[in-house]
């Protein structure tokens, strides 16, 4: 017997779990996507290259009117999420990190292994020669700075969409519907039966999973009126400071380049170089300095309205517990220590810290450290648990109280990785996926 599953969003979670689940030829599978399709031999180059800042400027590929609140406080501002067949994976920095396996266990996750080696993403570090001038920099004043692999093969972006989709190409039980957004998902009693697409078709299924990211999950669910309160609540992502570096003059810079090809983790605390800001700001680079490991986790999706068009509202709260605070100053002191080193005092003339021309030798004691931190803390656009497991899923990532339905995405994580999220999703789809393919076996024999 023919098992219908529909998969909602085709970003790091959806990809795989489309590809898995067509796997079994009892099952038919569409993966509706509510941006553009990436095909084999029709990759823009920006999405190919190295530079994700390009690749975040290709038109459709992110929510152009999506923007969030990071700090309580301040004004809401532009999030970047992916969009299109490939999600967050046609736009990132590609780095290829798997975390501590220590908090999977800490979960309950023991079976992170055979999901790790399931994972068909490919991993390589940069040739030297394509290190930028931030990189080398790092890389000489830390020797906890190290290369960091990155998702690509032979120096090209391996997206989820090439990884997991393309093989498949031409299986009769997979289908595709690129540019296609999704309302809600459609229950008789509290099993699902399908979805109501943006333009008021509906698509029969006899298992739904929604795949369409940490901000956009919560959204499709809670316009489903699915009856839990924890939906949308929890939502989390790494606080970020800047330290925008202006170079001297003669340093010499691939403004078009690899972004980032190394990385220093200390602690809870991550620094990204960012060797270039992209042909529209020559002479710059970045530090950014991340809190890998926060406490705070009452930020919130909440709808704007019934419009399936309109975003969401998006509040992230960070920096609210006054230990992710406490941590991130002691990172500032951290990239004071870096920049004191003569690998950058080569290269750097400047350090701002804001927009308006502030210079880091003005920042002063901890009270304006904080004031500052307070004000200009960004975010790693790494929204995850905002459908976070025993609030909203259970451990195979069933919606509570209901049967059909599951969540397969960054959303689910019972709090945030302490890494960046790309492999940490795929892992988790590998392992949700393995599950379900069991769960309907069973169903089906039974």
């Amino acid at each position: 017997m023919t098992e219908h599953w529909v998969v909602v969003g085709a970003g790091s979670g959806g990809c795989v779990a489309a590809a898995r689940l067509t796997e079994d030829s009892s099952h038919k599978v569409t993966l509706i996507e509510a941006g553009p399709d990436l095909r084999e031999g029709s990759v823009p180059p920006a999405i190919d290259g190295s530079d994700f800042l390009a690749a975040a400027e290709e038109p459709g590929r992110t929510y152009v009117e999506l923007s969030a609140t990071r700090v309580a406080g301040t004004s809401a501002r532009t999030y970047q999420r992916g969009r299109g067949v490939g999600g967050s994976s046609t736009i990132n920095a590609m780095l290829a990190l798997r975390g501590d396996e220590l908090q999977y266990e800490q979960w309950g996750w023991t079976d992170t292994e055979a999901a790790w080696s399931a994972m068909q993403l490919p991993e390589e570090v940069a040739e030297p020669a394509e290190l930028g001038v931030v990189d080398r920099a790092l890389l000489a004043a830390s020797p906890a700075a190290e290369q960091v692999k990155l998702n690509r093969r032979n120096g090209k972006r391996v997206t989820s969409a090439e990884a997991y989709l393309w093989p498949l190409a031409g299986a009769r039980n997979l289908s595709l519907r690129p540019d296609t957004a999704v309302d809600r998902v459609l229950f008789e009693d509290r099993k699902a039966i399908g979805v109501q697409l943006a333009n008021g078709e509906s698509v029969a299924a006899d298992r739904v999973v929604i795949a369409a990211g940490a901000i956009h999950t919560p959204t499709i669910l809670l316009r489903s009126a699915i009856a839990n309160p924890g939906i949308g609540q929890g939502l989390q992502d790494h606080p970020s400071a800047p330290f925008t570096l202006s170079f001297r003059d003669g340093v010499d810079q691939l403004a078009d380049g690899l972004v980032a090809g190394s990385i220093l983790q200390l602690g809870d605390l991550q620094v990204l170089p960012m060797n270039h800001l992209g042909r529209a700001t020559p002479g710059m680079g970045l530090l950014l300095l991340a809190l890998m490991r926060p406490c705070g986790i009452t930020g919130s999706v909440t709808l704007a309205g019934s419009d399936p068009a309109a975003e969401p509202v998006v509040k992230f709260a960070l920096l609210r517990d006054g230990r992710d605070l406490g941590v991130l100053r002691k990172g500032v002191a951290l990239v004071r220590e870096l920049l004191n080193e003569a690998a950058f005092d080569e290269i750097v003339e400047d350090v701002y810290i804001d927009g308006w021309g502030t210079k880091l030798e003005e920042l002063g004691d901890d009270v304006q450290i904080d004031r500052w931190l307070l004000a200009v803390s960004g975010d790693y656009v790494h929204a995850s648990s905002s459908c976070a497991m025993g609030r909203v899923v259970d451990d195979r990532g069933v919606v509570l109280g209901y049967e059909g339905i599951y969540v397969c995405d960054a959303s689910v994580f019972p709090s945030i990785p302490w890494v960046n999220t790309h492999l940490p999703t795929t892992m988790l789809a590998e392992r949700l996926t393995s599950m379900w393919r069991v769960d309907s076996s069973r169903s089906s024999s039974g």
